[in-house]
């Protein structure tokens, strides 16, 4: 992607510089030209005073300031304000003034006259404030280019990216299809054909993962009231030949008749990928605890394991991020329940300890009835 931008940004960049340059030059300029302008004002001033020199004493101007100094370079008379450090000079800018010394004889007797005047600063400060904001608006305008050439580049990468994963899922989905329903119509039940259904279905909760992550983000999945007590059970129905694979038992604490609002979808890769994660770090021969309850109107789903443990119980909800990398998978699944949780208010929670497990906990608002659902079914009964 770089590459792509490396020419438009390049060229923005020598553009900004060529700007700011332009810019200080032009500064340079204009300060250069205001203290010319001083200068031959300073000049004429001084040929005007030297006119009067006799009368030098009741010379005044609210703009000029001027001394006499004798050959000596001592002060005879002086309306300076700062004066110069010494009269090595013709022409002297210096502590925000400029000096103009012009050598005069009065009686043959040699004298200075040095005048002078405060810098103007009111023009450079408007040039460089102008300066300033032109390469703050070009800065701007060349940020929004590259972001915009670098946004294009990314929509453009995510289509063929999106148009890639929705092939792919598409040609994957058939045989997986076709191998599930060829495996049941043999109505062949060994260990041989137990573990292939498990792959089957791990392979299938793979594939309904990453549908999901490329859909959720464009695609509304319709909400609905659910029995999540009956749904939970359903799952453990479909993850038993999984956890059998790995002679993994559950053991099950559900309460009936527990009802959520929620989309069918959500929920089954909120209940799937946390206790297929229990399954994949758990122990062959061990037990998962599943729970279900209602506690101060919150359905609280809870996940046991008695398998490795989390180091890193914060970097698990990341995307890509995966605690054993020789486990496989994506690292998308605990990401989309991240995701899921923070859509529907679910507060979510895991304790682990290294070597000895983890539990998994989510508090899910339990639905509740509204008031005007009540007086609209009351009105309806006959």
């Amino acid at each position: 992607m770089f590459k792509a931008i490396k020419i438009p940004f390049l060229a923005t960049m020598i553009l900004m510089l060529l700007f700011i340059l332009q810019g200080i030059q032009l500064i340079k300029l204009n300060i250069k030209s205001e203290q010319n302008k001083d200068i031959v004002s300073l000049a004429k001033k001084s040929l005007n005073l030297s006119d009067n020199i006799l009368n030098l004493d009741n010379q005044d101007s609210l703009v000029y300031e001027f001394a006499l100094y004798d050959s000596d370079e001592n002060i005879v008379l002086s309306k300076l304000n700062k004066n110069p450090r010494n009269l090595n000079f013709e022409v002297l800018i210096q502590d925000g003034y400029i000096y103009y010394k012009r050598a005069i004889f009065v009686d043959n007797k040699l004298y200075f006259l040095v005048v002078a005047k405060e810098q103007e600063w009111s023009k450079i400060a408007l040039i460089t404030a102008l300066v300033f904001i032109g390469t703050l608006i070009v800065i701007f305008i060349a940020i929004y280019f590259i972001y915009q050439s670098t946004l294009k580049i990314h929509e453009r990468q995510k289509k063929m990216m999106d148009a890639f994963f929705n092939d792919a899922m598409h040609e994957l989905k058939t045989p997986l299809g076709v191998a599930t329903i060829n495996l049941d119509m043999l109505e062949v039940h060994n260990r041989n054909t137990h573990r292939i259904k498990s792959a089957l279905k791990q392979m299938k909760m793979t594939y309904e993962d990453v549908e999901f992550f490329i859909k959720h983000s464009y695609e509304n999945f319709p909400k609905s009231v659910m029995n999540f007590s009956s749904f939970l059970s359903q799952r453990v129905r479909f993850l038993t030949t999984i956890a059998n694979s790995k002679e993994i038992t559950f053991q099950t604490h559900i309460f009936p008749n527990l009802e959520i609002f929620i989309s069918e979808i959500e929920a089954t890769r909120l209940v799937d990928n946390t206790i297929s994660n229990a399954i994949k770090y758990s122990k062959s021969g061990s037990s998962i605890e599943i729970y279900l309850n209602l506690v101060d109107e919150q359905v609280v789903f809870s996940v046991k394991d008695y398998g490795r443990g989390i180091k890193d119980t914060k970097a698990i909800w990341q995307r890509y991020s995966r605690e054993d990398l020789s486990q496989g998978g994506f690292g998308l699944g605990l990401n989309i329940v991240l995701n899921i949780c923070k859509k529907y208010n679910i507060s979510y929670n895991v304790e682990s300890i290294v070597g000895k497990g983890s539990t998994f906990t989510y508090k899910i608002p339990a639905f509740k009835e509204k008031l005007i659902d009540s007086l609209v079914n009351d009105k309806i009964k006959p």
